[in-house]
C-alpha cells in the first residue's frame, strides 16, 4: 500500500512540474509577442504622420528582360571507336 502512494505521489508531482514548465514557456512566448506587437505598433503610429504629406511618383513599368540559355544538342556520332577487350585471368 504505501508504495502505491508513494508512486502516486511521484505521478503527481511529474504533471505538476509538466504543467508549471507548460505555462511558464507559454507565458513567456505570449510576453514576447506582446512584447513585438505594442513595438510595432509604436513604430507605426510615429512613421504614420510623417508619410502622410509626402506623395509617391508614379513610374512607368520597367521592361522585364529574360536570359535564356540555348540548350547545346549533341550530334551523334557517326563512327564509334574499336571495343575494348576485358581479360578475367
Amino acid at each position: 500500500m504505501n508504495l502505491l502512494v508513494s508512486s502516486l505521489w511521484g505521478g503527481l508531482y511529474l504533471v505538476i512540474l509538466f504543467l508549471l514548465c507548460f505555462a511558464l514557456v507559454a507565458g513567456v512566448k505570449y510576453a514576447r509577442l506582446q512584447a513585438a506587437r505594442k513595438k510595432r505598433t509604436q513604430k507605426t503610429e510615429k512613421e504614420a504622420p510623417e508619410k502622410a504629406p509626402e506623395k509617391k511618383e508614379v513610374r512607368e513599368p520597367r521592361p522585364v528582360y529574360y536570359l535564356v540559355e540555348k540548350k547545346r544538342a549533341k550530334r551523334p556520332k557517326t563512327s564509334y571507336a574499336e571495343p575494348k577487350k576485358i581479360r578475367f585471368e
